[in-house]
């Protein structure tokens, strides 16, 4: 398990710290049976359990696996399983970026500081006062509020996400290139988180509903919002599509954002053309690749250009886009 930087521990008033398993542990292994996969049915009958320890044969866990164990204190996971890792009792993807379990019963852990999202029902039955406190901790609302940034952007309202002009008039964004991006957004983001919550959410959102349309075409002209349109109402599209469509996300969250055009070294050889989205953080422009994230499983989420992983990449030209 990585090194981690804990942020702080949380726990109610309690006169001891120390957990104290009265009813014995259930053993999750491949040593009898193959078990690939926890759901609501596994713990059925034996919600008396304390702590679940989770072999290396693991696959699947899915989100309402752990909803009725009202005693569970204690989950871990074997660091040999490739999908999930525990950290204080709790229970993470591998790269203990999403807190997908955090045990009803304990009443304090220390969470990561590289987790950066809550998954549905990781919370469910925990104590309010706990769930505020990981809720702040996890930095929901990182970033910018959408009241405090300037220049066009989307901003969730009463009467759904709404477009900000330049001229401060709101509109609805019901068709066309604002009304692609705006469904993505309002779908992978909510109200009161910050800008940078909104931008992680949206990248990984985007990842996980594409799928690589091969194209052999290098295109031309004005072709940015043609390619981010189509990659965003079929879920299907090359690396100029994904760079599209991030980029024009970006500008809808209120970045300044473009496309790169340029070369990338080939699994066959040699290089091939190769299309990334390119946003401004503080005064400096960083990558954020999509496409190659999708295809390698490599972390390509606000990389800057001297540590981009796959070399040579090299840039020819670049594209800037605009919603408005």
């Amino acid at each position: 398990m990585a090194k981690m930087i804990i942020k702080k521990f949380i726990a109610l008033t309690c006169a001891f710290s120390l957990l104290l398993y009265l009813t014995g542990m259930y053993r999750l292994t491949g040593e009898a049976a193959v078990l690939y996969k926890i759901d609501a049915n596994t713990f059925k009958g034996h919600y008396d359990i304390v702590q679940v320890r989770v072999g290396s044969d693991v696959e699947e866990i899915t989100e309402m696996a752990f909803v009725n164990m009202l005693n569970l204190k204690s989950i871990i996971v074997s660091e040999n399983n490739p999908y999930f890792s525990s950290y204080s009792n709790c229970l993470y993807n591998k790269d203990q970026t999403v807190l997908l379990c955090y045990p009803q019963a304990l009443t304090g852990a220390y969470i990561p500081d590289t987790v950066t999202e809550i998954a549905p029902y990781a919370l469910h039955g925990v104590d309010d006062d706990i769930k505020s406190q990981i809720r702040s901790l996890v930095s929901e609302d990182g970033g910018l509020s959408e009241s405090e940034i300037s220049g066009p952007h989307f901003i969730h309202t009463s009467q759904g996400l709404l477009w900000i002009n330049k001229n401060g008039s709101m509109e609805l964004p019901s068709s066309g290139l604002l009304g692609d991006v705006a469904s993505l957004i309002d779908a992978a983001t909510s109200s009161g988180q910050g800008q940078e919550t909104q931008l992680k959410k949206c990248y990984n959102f985007l990842i996980n509903r594409m799928s690589y349309e091969r194209s052999y075409d290098t295109p031309t002209g004005n072709w940015t919002a043609d390619y981010a349109s189509k990659a965003l109402s079929t879920g299907k599209g090359n690396c100029y599509g994904y760079a599209a469509a991030m980029a024009y996300i970006a500008d809808g969250l209120g970045y300044s954002a473009r496309i790169a055009v340029g070369q990338i070294e080939s699994s066959n050889g040699g290089t091939t053309p190769h299309a990334w989205t390119e946003i401004k953080i503080d005064n400096d422009w960083y990558i954020f690749d999509a496409e190659m994230e999708d295809a390698t499983g490599r972390d390509l989420y606000k990389v800057s250009f001297n540590s981009y992983p796959i070399k040579p990449l090299v840039k020819s030209s670049v594209y800037t886009v605009s919603l408005d």
